[in-house]
């Protein structure tokens, strides 16, 4: 090393001069790094605690924010904190604009004395003739039937208007699927519609579009039809039935007003997050397995359920780690609710009937029953009829009719 005072020989200059390269090239390697194993999505969770938990960016760090209260455990259908509209109607904190659930009047679900019947469409798509046909093969009668649509009324076929008018006229239910989404969204100015892109949750992989199409479809639609379309809510339930309607699908392990709105018009399948914070369902190879059943053939409780009890919420945790996809990538959805339904009391099971799903086609599960069969594809469009039988057992049926496929 030189003296204090000496000019540095050359020798010395190259030795400093490596030694800088090799802190700024440790340093880059670092960052990258870090950038490298940082995950790329945030777990449904996680999300959901951000938006319970905004903070001030004028908030000083060194005074962290009390701990709240525990979370008393309730039932899961129960509507404590959640919003309700002057009309009952329990809409979703992030979406003020949609209706999240609502329920079916108890006077059109079937009992075992009312001889009456629920007749579930899936994706219509504007083909009026086969809706038509359909409802003349099931034997729709008005004065005992009810129909309900599980969205997906609108777009792609031919005549979107007349089936809207046709579901409005026989006092149908419905629930909004993301082409009804996407046709009202369609309707709302240029900030509103940037505004809702900006609001879904994983930006990035939920993106609300407005395209040409959609833009046509609204243009054909009355003030009422819209007015109609807009009202309907994302989630329908049958309480004594045990049983909801959606046109997507369902988050296992969250509760029907705390889903997702995106999730619940648009999802298919369910990711791991690349990292996980919390315990999962245990497997050989990482994946969700089927733990040993809380219950037996008569809803009572097992020995295992002491047991279960301490894993519970771990295993609760596992389901609301999973990110949801518009892909097929990942697990069915439907395949890991019917898993959860396994998990739990007889008393808490629901059944899940929804559409979207075009591709796996007519899908039936233990708890679940997908009914989107490609119709303006030319496949089918499908109905489940629900009756209740003398003796008080629900009956349900699968009934198709073949669709010719629409070329726009």
């Amino acid at each position: 090393m030189p003296r204090l005072g000496e000019e540095p020989s050359s020798r010395h200059r190259r030795v400093f001069a490596a030694l800088l390269v090799a802190v700024l090239f440790t340093a880059c390697l670092f960052g990258l790094a870090q950038s490298s194993f940082e995950a790329p999505l945030v777990s449904f969770r996680d999300w959901a605690t951000t938006l319970s938990k905004p903070q001030s960016p004028l908030q000083p760090q060194s005074q962290p924010e009390p701990e709240p209260e525990p979370e008393p455990e309730r039932e899961p259908d129960s509507d404590a904190n959640d919003d309700v509209d002057a009309q009952g109607r329990r809409t979703h904190r992030k979406f003020a604009d949609l209706t999240m659930m609502e329920r079916l009047p108890r006077d059109v679900i079937p009992t075992a004395r009312n001889g009456r019947r629920l007749i579930i469409i899936g994706d219509i798509h504007g083909m009026d003739r086969a809706l038509d046909r359909l409802l003349e093969h099931v034997g729709y009668d008005g004065a005992t039937d009810h129909i309900v649509s599980a969205g997906d009324m609108v777009n792609k076929g031919p005549h979107s208007a007349r089936v809207v008018a046709r579901l409005m006229e026989l006092g149908a239910s419905a629930v909004r699927g993301n082409h009804e989404d996407r046709v009202l969204l369609a309707l709302a100015s240029a900030a509103e519609q940037r505004e809702a892109g900006e609001g879904v949750a994983f930006p990035g992989i939920q993106v609300r579009h407005s395209k040409k199409r959609d833009r046509k479809t609204a243009r054909q639609l009355s003030p009422e039809q819209v007015k109609w379309l807009a009202d309907r809510p994302l989630i329908l339930a049958a309480d004594d039935l045990a049983m909801y309607v959606v046109h997507a699908g369902l988050v296992p392990g969250i509760r029907p007003l705390r889903q997702d709105p995106w999730a619940v018009m648009n999802m298919r399948s369910l990711i791991e997050p690349s990292r996980r914070l919390v315990h999962q369902v245990p497997g050989q190879d990482g994946n969700l397995v089927e733990d040993e059943p809380l219950v037996d053939e008569d809803g009572d409780r097992t020995d295992a359920q002491t047991d279960a009890d301490e894993d519970a919420h771990a295993s609760r945790a596992a389901f609301e780690d999973l990110i949801p996809v518009d892909t097929h990538q990942g697990r069915e959805w439907a395949e890991l609710w019917d898993l959860r339904q396994s998990q739990i009391p007889k008393s808490d099971r629901r059944t899940v009937v929804y559409g979207h799903d075009a591709k796996r086609g007519l899908t039936l599960g233990k708890h679940t029953f997908g009914l989107d069969s490609a119709c303006v594809n030319g496949g089918q469009l499908t109905a489940l009829v629900i009756h209740v039988s003398r003796k008080g057992h629900v009956k349900r049926n699968i009934r198709q009719v073949p669709c010719k496929k629409y070329k726009d």
